[in-house]
């Protein structure tokens, strides 16, 4: 016997987890901000080189996007930077010398 998931169901997106300064962040919303905006980011940084709001954490068609937020100092990921990158396990990424790690796995 095969089960139909009734025809609103939406699975749930993968988990993820974000690894900054010693402490695991759940990304549990559809745009998870980083910046230095109080009341306006999920994860603040109190750091002048840091746009108000720099990054977003996107989940979009089943999968996370880190999205540069049109900041002046970018994101960068293995020595470049980007504006949109699809976020695979174990991926490191930095702002400014903030560096942020990615697993879908919590130890």
């Amino acid at each position: 016997m095969t089960s139909v998931p009734p025809p609103n169901f939406v699975p749930a997106p993968p988990a993820l987890f974000m690894d900054y300064a010693g402490r695991r962040y759940a990304i549990n919303v559809p745009r998870f901000i980083i910046g230095r905006e109080k009341g306006a980011c999920h994860l603040l940084l109190n750091d002048p080189n840091v746009s108000r709001q720099h990054a977003a954490i996107e989940l979009s068609s089943g999968a996370f996007f880190i999205v540069d937020l049109g900041s002046r100092n970018g994101i960068g990921y293995n020595g470049h930077r980007v504006h949109r990158k699809q976020i695979v396990e174990g991926d490191r990424f930095e702002i400014n010398g903030h560096t942020f790690g990615f697993s879908f796995r919590n130890p």
